[in-house]
């Protein structure tokens, strides 16, 4: 062969080996199960299941030596870019295979085939459990039990079947509560954002620092007030909706009144109590009357719970019997146009007729 065609060959073989090495390391590291993005103004069709394609600098395609020569024009979108097939994110190059990605199971694949990121598929004689891990089942083996001769599993002290009735769960009696799960017989594992109970052993939530007076911790990290309760200055108060007026809200819908006040038929209103009736009063405070409109206090000292009807300028031979009505005294009369009373004027019963006086006796 001539040396010149050798030295293109070796020169094709080195490119070929350079960009397959280039491919098997250059492995994106963006959030996993997202495949890398295409720079280009078409996505192409990949050549392979989990190979991408990726626009980078076409000088970090080239050796240190090919460097210091002329950078290539490359086939990107962009000057001085090109274009190059790596494996997805979730993917990894295949061992001693050149442009072939395989996915990747980050928490293994034990009795299963990794058939996509993340994804395993149960070999035949396995099934998935609650953990999403693959074990073997009858006729096979029975995890935590032993296969029966109708192909069922009998499972040892501790564990019950699981609903299938494929393989053996391990069993916590009373349960585990919220957010926990039974790991092992009469052991509960707690998720994030709950807690163990230190006596009951279940798991509860988790609220770091505890929750304010009153309130429950409903989530992780969540204080809530019980129903019938709002959260005010960092505490919960009990609602009555429905109103209470004059007394105090003690609990959800409950209106409890204060000493010398009484809850009215409603529930919702605490009215004051007299221990003597109020006259021409309202009894406002406990023991306590207010005049209405139109009455004063009765100036008696025993009289504390009466007022008396007034009359701004007074009765003059009169009484006043309610607020500015004025009855006059026996004797008196309205004088016209007033309210005062005055001395009624007497008038004969009987009259003169002088007409039938004879004239003789004039």
């Amino acid at each position: 062969m001539a040396p010149n065609k050798v030295n293109v060959v070796y020169s094709t073989l080195l490119l070929i080996f350079t960009l397959v090495t280039i491919c098997n390391s250059y492995v994106p590291t963006p959030r996993p199960n997202l495949s890398v993005s295409f720079t280009g103004p078409k996505k192409p069709n990949p050549p392979g299941p989990g190979i991408c394609t990726l626009e980078v600098p076409t000088i970090d395609l080239l050796t240190e030596a090919d460097k210091r020569g002329p950078i290539p024009v490359g086939n990107g979108t962009k000057p001085g870019h090109s274009i190059i097939q790596i494996c997805c994110s979730g993917w990894k190059p295949k061992p001693h295979v050149a442009l072939k990605c395989e996915p990747v199971c980050e928490n293994g694949c034990v009795n299963g085939n990794c058939t996509a990121p993340n994804v395993c598929t149960c070999l035949p004689g396995n099934i998935r459990d609650l953990g999403n891990n693959c074990v073997p089942t009858c006729p096979k083996s029975c995890l935590n039990g032993i296969c029966t001769l109708q192909g069922k599993c009998s499972c040892s002290v501790g564990y019950v079947p699981d609903p299938k009735e494929q393989y053996c769960i391990p069993s916590c009696i009373g349960g585990c509560g919220n957010g926990g799960n039974c790991t092992a017989p009469n052991v509960c594992s707690c998720s994030t954002g709950f807690t163990k109970h230190m006596v009951t052993g279940k798991c509860n939530f988790n609220c770091v620092g505890g929750c304010p007076t009153g309130t429950q911790c409903v989530g992780p990290n969540e204080c809530s007030c019980p129903t019938g309760f709002v959260k005010r200055n960092n505490a919960c108060e009990p609602m009555c909706p429905k109103g209470c007026v004059n007394g105090i809200c003690t609990g959800p819908n409950t209106c409890t009144c204060q000493p010398g006040w009484n809850l009215d038929t409603t529930g919702t209103t605490c009215q004051a109590y007299c221990s003597q009736p109020c006259l021409n009063a309202d009894c406002t405070a406990p023991n306590t009357c207010t005049c209405r409109k139109g009455y004063i206090k009765d100036p008696s000292p025993s009289a504390a719970n009466r007022c008396l009807a007034h009359c701004p300028g007074g009765c003059l031979n009169g009484q006043c019997s309610a607020p500015n009505f004025c009855i006059c005294n026996p004797g008196f009369v309205k004088a016209p146009g007033s309210s005062d009373c005055v001395r009624r004027v007497r008038r004969s019963s009987r009259s003169l007729h002088m007409e039938l006086i004879p004239e003789q006796l004039e």
